[in-house]
């Protein structure tokens, strides 16, 4: 509510709406390289701390999309707004798959604290960008979309395995239709399944937003023509 409040006030103000987006793309990759550090420093070193979680993808995509231009900006936007959509459905819908049990003693320890803060930055981002109108939607975004899920996988399904850890649900899912479907049907097919739900997550997002643009768009009254 704070940061629509405040994206709302910003966007009267053409040369700071765009402030808090770049804000917390410094803010994520501060968050990240804090973790590194005090796991590295404090706490015994684990390969799940290390960046490899779906959200991680954000350390990256986030100030790629604000502070590159021209194509390769066009084609770099669109991933952070609709993948943080999804990351905000998760939270509020089920927090469990993204939060764990991080909310029960929110500043109980610097886990819980960053785990929090970390994925709200995508919350925030999603609602800053909506309110600033930083992003365009095109009828060409479902390729980046589709690219930056299978850039992923092909690095985290990788990684999950030799590693044998559970980033993003890889190996095992906390959700129980899925996870059925994984002693159903076999891990192979499971791991595809979730990359498909993915991207068909992602593209009902792109599809939702760029009908909302067009509909904004045919809402506007006709610019006069001067005679």
């Amino acid at each position: 509510v704070c940061a629509l409040a405040i994206a709302i006030f910003l966007r009267k103000h053409e040369r700071l709406k765009k402030l808090p987006l770049k804000l917390l793309a410094l803010l994520i990759v501060g968050l990240e390289t804090a973790k590194q550090i005090y796991y590295n420093t404090y706490e015994p070193f684990t390969l799940y701390i290390l960046p490899l979680h779906f959200c991680s993808t954000f350390i990256w995509l986030i100030p790629l999309a604000q502070f590159t231009r021209g194509k390769f900006n066009k084609f770099v936007k669109p991933m952070p707004f609709c993948y943080s959509i999804v990351v905000t459905a998760l939270i509020y819908a089920y927090p469990r798959v993204l939060l764990g049990n991080s909310t029960a003693d929110v500043f109980g320890s610097f886990h819980n604290a960053h785990t929090i803060m970390f994925h709200h930055v995508m919350v925030a981002y999603f609602v800053f960008s909506l309110a600033a109108g930083d992003y365009k939607p095109s009828k060409f975004d479902f390729a980046p979309l589709i690219t930056g899920i299978l850039f992923y996988a092909a690095y985290a399904v990788p990684a999950s395995y030799l590693l044998s850890v559970n980033y993003v649900n890889i190996l095992r899912s906390d959700f129980p239709p899925l996870e059925n479907l994984r002693l159903a049907a076999g891990q192979v097919a499971y791991d595809i399944v979730l990359c498909l739900v993915a991207i068909t997550a992602v593209l009902m997002i792109w599809l939702a937003c760029f009908g909302a643009s067009k509909l904004v768009e045919r809402s506007k009254p006709p610019t006069p023509q001067l005679e």
